[in-house]
């Protein structure tokens, strides 16, 4: 497994950008090469044991990232909002520790994960780990603009 952070401020309130990271119609657009085949949904619709399942493909050469929510709490005034999701598929292992804070005319977002690749090695999990956060920047700060 290969553990990264990203950090993302936004001038979004926390329940905007709560809901537009997890409206997994969003990733289902903006994602290249991937669609959300099984349990696409709004974040006000996702609760414990919800299981999603995003396809990536090059033609017919592909792999199913099977993903569960395992704890979810959106943000209130109060308190920030966490998400976990727990990737158990075939191939892409893992989890993500989403969490979102309030802070002065918005909120931060932060996306904590560790990220493995099975059946292909360690080697394999260390460059995932070391490409993802290169593809998940972007993609998220893409979400915070645009939502799903």
């Amino acid at each position: 497994m290969r553990h990264f952070d990203i950090v993302i401020t936004t001038p979004l309130s926390p329940g905007e950008a709560w809901a537009r990271v997890l409206d997994l119609r969003g990733h289902d657009r903006f994602i290249p090469f991937t669609r959300i085949t099984e349990g696409l949904a709004t974040a006000d619709e996702l609760h414990p044991g919800h299981l999603f399942t995003g396809r990536t493909a090059v033609g017919p050469v592909g792999f199913d990232d099977v993903m569960t929510i395992e704890s979810i709490t959106p943000p209130t005034e109060a308190a920030p909002g966490r998400a976990r999701i727990v990737k158990g598929g075939p191939l892409v292992l893992g989890a993500v520790d989403l969490t979102v804070t309030a802070h002065d005319g918005g909120s931060t977002v932060r996306w904590s994960q560790d990220l493995g690749v099975a059946r292909l090695g360690r080697a394999a999990s260390w460059v995932a780990g070391a490409v993802a956060p290169l593809l998940y920047r972007p993609l998220l700060k893409r979400l915070l603009r645009h939502g799903g």
